[in-house]
């Protein structure tokens, strides 16, 4: 895939626990669709999307990844190289909050010395109205201070703006700290790139 001089490829990667909705949230960036039922990623599923800012066009290069803790050695091979990481929990599930002390170290230890963006997100967050929250949003901003990372809170199923403003966001971070070179720009080329696993269904309600 060639790459103009007015054309920016920049890699956007989505970590965290199997469940949390990395896929409901490319879905609904992508797509502006909620799907439930979406399927859950084995190995990496790869998609993309074009941004026009200054006249200057970026192709955002969104990499889900599984989450399972049986393929964590296939979903860090895919961090290098990444402008922009994610890091994603559910605000219903404790556990996938603690585990982003895992997704952490994975990501320093692939990016150390690399300049890139980082994000926390919490997932699911319609769930805060019925009082189905476990993680608080003082402790997950906590987390993301710690780690100098943007914080957000998202919901696939109710506010696509807030997924919008979410790549918006750090996009404009990427921007404005001169993280994006040359040499960190990557390209999916679709003629060659295939699906590194196997997918199966999420469970029902198991995506936001």
């Amino acid at each position: 895939m060639s790459v103009t001089k007015n054309e920016k490829q920049i890699k956007v990667i989505l970590l965290g626990d199997s469940g949390v909705g990395k896929s409901c949230i490319i879905n609904r960036y992508i797509n502006d669709l909620y799907d439930p039922n979406l399927e859950s990623t084995l190995g990496s599923n790869a998609s993309s999307k074009l941004i026009k800012k200054d006249r200057v066009s970026y192709i955002l290069n969104l990499w889900d990844t599984t989450g399972q803790e049986k393929y964590h050695s296939i979903t860090n091979l895919f961090i290098k190289g990444s402008n922009i990481v994610i890091l994603v929990y559910s605000i219903d599930s404790l556990s996938s909050f603690k585990g982003l002390d895992f997704w952490y170290k994975s990501v320093n230890e692939k990016l150390e010395g690399d300049n890139f963006v980082l994000a926390v997100v919490g997932s699911k967050s319609d769930l805060i109205e019925n009082q189905d929250e476990v993680v608080s949003e003082e402790e997950a901003k906590k987390f993301a201070k710690e780690k100098n990372a943007l914080f957000k809170l998202v919901s696939s199923k109710e506010d696509p703006d807030g997924i919008n403003n979410l790549f918006e966001s750090l996009l404009d971070e990427l921007i404005k700290n001169n993280y994006l070179t040359e040499n960190k720009s990557y390209v999916i080329d679709k003629r060659n790139h295939k699906d590194s696993g196997k997918r199966k269904k999420y469970k029902k309600n198991n995506c936001c």
